[in-house]
Order: C-alpha cells, then sequence, then structure tokens
C-alpha cells in the first residue's frame, strides 16, 4: 500500500520467540529468570531485527507534537487495534501538510520497541494523506491554515504602484515566460527597466531557490514592483509555488507582488499570498504597468487641465484685483499704512511680553529639574559614599557576586578616585 512499492509481509517469528524461551536448561527441567530490562531488550533485538520498513495505514489519534524538540508523537487505530508512533524532527519538518487527530494517513517505517515503556512503536520516516491526491489534501489544509492566520486577508494587500521605473521579475530564466513578459514590457513600456533573478520554478530545491530569490531582490533599494511565477504545468509542476515557505516570503515581502503562476485556471496558495495575481505571465506584464501610450494620454489630459484651471486663476485674479483698486485702502494708501502700524506695534508689545512669561516659566522648571538630576547623579550618588565595582581589564560593571571570581582584578570608583584591587573571597548570599 503507498508508494515506494514496499510489500508487508508475514514474518516467521515464531521460530525465534521459541528459541528465545527454550535452552538445554529448561529442557532439564529448569526455567531461566529474566529481569524486565533483559527481556524487554531481547524482545526489542527480535522486533529491530523481524521486520523491514512497512507502511500502515491508520487514523491518527492523541496527536502531540513537542515544540521545543520538534519530535512528534501519536497514535494509529483502525476498528480492532492501536500501534503508538513517533516520528522524529528530522523527519517529520518535510511534512506538506499540518498533522490533527483524527487524519487518516498512510505512515511510512520501521517497528522497534521503546524499552523505557515495554511498548512496540512505529518509527515514522514518511507519512502522506490516505485516500484523495496527497497534493491536494496538502494544499487544502496549508491553505486552510494560512486563511486563518489571515495571511490572505485584503487588508495584507500593498497597491501597486502606478508608474514603476524598475520591475524584478522571479521565474526561470529560459521558459517562454520570461520571454513573453520582456517581449511585453519593452512594447508597452520601454522606460521601465527589469531586474531579471533566474530561478528553479519546479523540483528539487525550487521553493528554496524561489525563497532566495526574492529575498535578494528585497534588499534592493530601487525597485517599485516584483513578479514571480512560471508557465503552466500540472499541481505537481506548479508544487514550489504552494510551499509553506515561498508563500510566507510573497506575504512578507515589503515590495508588491504580482503572482503569475500558470495559466488562468490554475491557482497556487502564492496567488492568495500576493498582493495580485495576474491569470498568466503575459497578463502580469500587462498589469505591471501602463502602457506608454497611455502614459502620454494621461499627460495630454492633465496638460489640458492644468491649461484650463489656470486661465481661470488669471482671470479671477485680474477681476479681483479690479475690485481692489477701487476700495478705500488704495485710495488713502497712508491711512491704511498707519493703521497697519499700530497695529504691529501693539502686537509686538503683547508677544515681548508673552516672551518674558514663558522664559520665566521655563527657567525655573529648569532649575527645578537640575536639582532633581543633580540629587540622583552618579555624582551625587559616590559622595553618600557608594562606590562603582567594575571587573578588570573589560570594565564591565559588577552587579553580582557571580560576575567575577577569586583571583580577578576589579577596579572601584570612588567620589575622589579609582581603587584597584583583587578578588580574595567570594561570599554568595
Amino acid at each position: 500500500m503507498g508508494g515506494g512499492g514496499e510489500a508487508i509481509t508475514a514474518l516467521p517469528l515464531s521460530g525465534a520467540v521459541e528459541s528465545l524461551f527454550s535452552s538445554s536448561e529448561a529442557a532439564a527441567g529448569r526455567q531461566d529468570v529474566f529481569s524486565v530490562s533483559e527481556i524487554t531488550a531481547e524482545i526489542k533485538a527480535l522486533l529491530d531485527g523481524a521486520f523491514g520498513s512497512v507502511w500502515i495505514e491508520g487514523e491518527i489519534s492523541n496527536f502531540k507534537h513537542h515544540f521545543s524538540s520538534g519530535h512528534m508523537y501519536f497514535t494509529l487505530k483502525d476498528e480492532g487495534a492501536e500501534l503508538r508512533a513517533a516520528m522524529f524532527k528530522g523527519y517529520n519538518q518535510y511534512l506538506k501538510f499540518p498533522v490533527e487527530d483524527g487524519m487518516k494517513v498512510l505512515a511510512h517505517g520501521d517497528i522497534s520497541v521503546y524499552e523505557a515503556r515495554g511498548q512496540y512503536q512505529l518509527l515514522v520516516k514518511r507519512m502522506e494523506p490516505s485516500g484523495v491526491g496527497t497534493l491536494y489534501l496538502a494544499f487544502e489544509a496549508l491553505k486552510e491554515k494560512l486563511e486563518a492566520e489571515g495571511l490572505f486577508d485584503e487588508s495584507r494587500k500593498k497597491p501597486l504602484p502606478a508608474y514603476p521605473f524598475k520591475i524584478g521579475i522571479v521565474t526561470s530564466g529560459t521558459g517562454a515566460a520570461v520571454e513573453d513578459m520582456k517581449s511585453i514590457l519593452s512594447r508597452r513600456a520601454p522606460h521601465v527597466a527589469l531586474v531579471i533573478r533566474p530561478t528553479l520554478v519546479q523540483g528539487d530545491g525550487a521553493a528554496e531557490d524561489i525563497f532566495s530569490a526574492i529575498s535578494e531582490l528585497e534588499q534592493r533599494d530601487d525597485l517599485g514592483l516584483l513578479i514571480v511565477g512560471r508557465g503552466g504545468g500540472s499541481l505537481e509542476d506548479l508544487w514550489a509555488f504552494n510551499e509553506e515557505k515561498v508563500v510566507r516570503r510573497i506575504a512578507d515581502c515589503p515590495i508588491p507582488i504580482i503572482s503569475a503562476v500558470g495559466h488562468e485556471t490554475d491557482f497556487t496558495l502564492s496567488d492568495f499570498a500576493a498582493d495580485l495575481r495576474a491569470p498568466t505571465p503575459s497578463a502580469a506584464a500587462e498589469l505591471a504597468s501602463p502602457s506608454q501610450s497611455e502614459i502620454v494620454a494621461q499627460l495630454d489630459d492633465s496638460a489640458r487641465r492644468l491649461g484650463g484651471g489656470l486661465r481661470n486663476r488669471i482671470q479671477t485674479a485680474w477681476q479681483r484685483l479690479d475690485g481692489l483698486s477701487s476700495r478705500y485702502g488704495l485710495q488713502q494708501p497712508k491711512l491704511l499704512l498707519e493703521r497697519e502700524r499700530d497695529r504691529l506695534e501693539a502686537q509686538t508689545e503683547k508677544m515681548a511680553k508673552n516672551i518674558q512669561v514663558i522664559l520665566a516659566m521655563k527657567s525655573a522648571k529648569f532649575g527645578s529639574l537640575r536639582g532633581e538630576l543633580e540629587a540622583v547623579s552618579p555624582t551625587a550618588i559616590l559622595q553618600r559614599g557608594y562606590a562603582i565595582a567594575r571587573r578588570l581589564p573589560d570594565g564591565k560593571i559588577l552587579r553580582s557576586a557571580s560576575d567575577t571570581e577569586e583571583g580577578k582584578r576589579f577596579g572601584l570608583t570612588l567620589a575622589d578616585g579609582e581603587l584597584e584591587g583583587e578578588v580574595k573571597k567570594i561570599t554568595a548570599e
């Protein structure tokens, strides 16, 4: 059952067990006496050597994941029996789906005995969901987990820049996808510079390479936008873009990202985490930047609107000037200037008084704060009989007797000088 091609076979244990409990002494009417540890060790030796690696199907229960060690412990059960199982960190870190109670799985590993409790168990090296397609189950499980965390929330999405001048592209350096994006952007927006980081997009190491590529481009300060993607393929081909590390890297990237993975009907978890999903790499290039003709049209429209607005403001200003020129103040400028001079003198006098009051308040507050600071200054504390101890030669302040050792040098800072000495005895409280 399951991948790998191994078969579960019945093994002739009766001969081994029989040899364990029969001996020449037993034939003579005497039976050996074993300690618990001895008999358990004998049983472990029998089981460890009797079974090869096996696939076992069952339902998970009593699942525990010890985050301190990273190991997983659980029970596999069916209608008739239960089997203890353990999956250590070195193996479970590669699981593509979250494990939980009630999940039916295929577990692959070795039968052994946990001697401390005398329990036989399955040491799991590989595990897959049982039933429907493994990758689909892993996809749905991780999607549900990340969605519950809010990783796909619209509130996390960053707006795309309206006019990016430099765009980073993370994709295969030799596929049709990168050529399509280069062609479209060079035709639509020749003013946009491209920074292409070639990556693996499927197979072993692809997820790590995509993760590294995004991290590298993130360090640049001249990129306004990233496009991450590849051409179409099967679920297995696109799986690198469903890996949790890649999805989280896309979600956490401070640069806006367009996800362009596969064809229009293909969806990956990277699409949900990205700031915008494009149905194809070509569509991503179209969405990344407005075309040069669109920019020129927008500039022409802006110029027309600005020109019309400027003409209106000039006409309004002329009308206002005509109205002002007929006012009394402009007919009698000397009287107007005298009134303004009197008003300014009054404001100047009031401001000067306010400044004096503010300075007096600030001075009093400064004096009070100065007194408080002087009372708690290190110099004042030292003058009251205290000292500062420092470890020599590094000068680290000694806050505890455990910060030094007997025979080590130390310095004391007093109010009127420095002392240097050697630790002769340490008495801990």
